[in-house]
């Protein structure tokens, strides 16, 4: 003889998944508000005398994840070429140096400043999408 679940176990089930969904979504659009504000305070810091480094700064989306989402900055609109047969990012020169250039951090000084505020935002967008949610 099969048991049957109950139908609280299965309201249970079914109000979980629902909850797990809506704070999923409230995760992801935190998390892209965090990345665009992360693009926009590396865009200010990043050095503008120079090329088009501001303009390469963008966030990368994960294609198989949503809740994965990259900072980058470099690429085809900062490589130039060398008089070697290799092309050469400036982007990663203006970063960390070279032995003619002295380094002019952007990137990761601005990641580290705003990696603590980035963590609490996003556990409070979680934290309030779940309180939301219980309170009904």
């Amino acid at each position: 003889m099969a048991r049957r679940p109950n139908q609280s176990v299965a309201r249970f089930r079914k109000l979980t998944e629902e909850l797990k969904a809506e704070v999923h979504a409230e995760a992801v659009k935190e998390l892209n508000a965090q990345a665009d504000n992360l693009v926009r305070l590396m865009i200010s810091a990043a050095p503008h005398d120079e090329g088009n480094l501001e303009h390469s700064v963008r966030k990368v989306p994960d294609r198989s994840k949503d809740t994965v989402v990259r900072v980058v900055a470099g690429g085809r609109l900062t490589t130039r070429p060398t008089v070697s047969t290799k092309p050469f990012d400036y982007a990663r020169a203006d970063e960390f140096g070279t032995q003619k250039m002295t380094a002019r951090p952007f990137f990761f000084p601005t990641y580290r400043l705003t990696k603590k505020k980035m963590i609490s935002a996003m556990k409070r967008r979680i934290t309030k999408s779940i309180k939301d949610r219980s309170a009904e």
